[in-house]
């Protein structure tokens, strides 16, 4: 097979074009939201110290759907946030516990909050904790 300096130069052109798009319409994504939605309701919300309301770097969010063996776990950022994606559109999501821990706390409420009615509607927690 002999290539010709005319299909180089169309070889790097579709190269250098593929260069400009963001990384996630690389990888066959949209936007984090969209992704969310496309695979049930989110969870998002933050973690903290209810001595001052203060965000807490590095709880330890978990959330399991009851019943299953399906368990998501991840730390919050600097922020004290955190985002986890949907379970599925065939998971309910009052059937996913969340709990929140860190080492030199305790976890005395996890509030939660739908934002809408909507079935993939996002679900907003707030982990309440306090510095032993």
């Amino acid at each position: 097979m002999r290539f010709s300096p005319r299909s180089g130069i169309a070889a790097l052109a579709l190269l250098a074009s593929a260069s400009l798009l963001p990384l996630h319409a690389l990888a066959g994504g949209d936007d984090d939201a969209m992704d969310d939605h496309d695979h049930g309701a989110p969870f998002f919300g933050e973690a903290k110290d209810v001595k001052g309301m203060k965000p807490v770097y590095g709880a330890l969010i978990k959330a399991q759907v009851t019943g299953k063996l399906v368990t998501i776990m991840i730390n919050t950022n600097d922020e004290g946030r955190f985002k986890l994606p949907g379970f599925g559109k065939d998971i309910d999501p009052e059937k996913v516990a969340v709990t929140c821990s860190k080492d030199g706390y305790r976890t005395i409420e996890v509030l939660r909050r739908r934002l809408t009615s909507a079935a993939d509607a996002p679900v907003e927690i707030e982990c309440l904790l306090d510095h032993l």
